[in-house]
């Protein structure tokens, strides 16, 4: 199925949850056109461009769609999480990104925008391809991390990473899908909303298409 399809069908079922119009006005008027350099709020410069990479990993651009980055969902969630998130969330995102970098064997951070697509594809794979087994482990160890409050120790990288991939994962398709781009071009979309019409055909009415609101 085409991403196109895949969005309209879906809508925006995740919604517009703790979404600030700051937030929010991150994700408009970005059509096409990636930005190259932003300064993080919540991030360092060189995590956001780890960041950048994962957000157009999970989400690339297609024949029909731009990616993720070119929609500004890497500002999006640098912002979500440095206004939205609790303290402790926010630990725990530093703490994910700081084992995602480890697991690239950078160690200097200044070399972190030179860290190729393919390096950041594999643990993004890895992370979001364990078996059953092994992802309740993970989850164990990161309901543990976060009870003991133990820090980014070695023996907890890997249950980091894991949370950390699946976060932004979740966050770069919310940021995507509630994009002005999306709710425009995409869904079914109409600046000034006419009669209220409840029990009409979507498909005769929308194409199908779910409604942007």
């Amino acid at each position: 199925m085409q991403r196109r399809e895949a969005i309209k069908n879906i809508g925006l079922s995740l919604g517009f949850v703790a979404a600030t119009p700051t937030l929010m006005s991150i994700l408009q008027s970005c059509t096409g056109d990636p930005k190259v350099e932003w300064t993080p709020e919540f991030f360092s410069p060189e995590e956001g461009s780890v960041l950048s990479k994962m957000v157009d990993i999970i989400l690339p651009r297609t024949d029909d769609l731009p990616g993720a980055a070119e929609l500004n969902v890497p500002q999006f969630i640098d912002k979500y999480i440095n206004e939205v998130y609790s303290p402790e969330d926010q630990k725990l995102a530093k703490d994910g990104m700081k084992a995602f970098t480890n697991k690239l064997g950078v160690k200097n951070p200044e070399d972190l925008p030179g860290v190729k697509a393919e390096e950041v594809e594999k643990i993004i794979a890895s992370s979001l391809g364990v078996g059953e087994d092994q992802r309740k482990d993970l989850e164990r160890k990161l309901r543990d991390y976060k009870n003991t409050d133990d820090g980014a120790a070695p023996e907890n990288e890997d249950a980091l990473v894991f949370g950390f991939v699946k976060d932004i994962r979740g966050k770069t398709i919310y940021g995507f899908k509630i994009s002005e781009y999306i709710g425009e071009e995409v869904l079914a979309y109409d600046p000034i909303p006419g009669e209220q019409k409840g029990c009409v055909s979507l498909e005769e009415v929308t194409g199908g298409k779910l409604w942007s609101l």
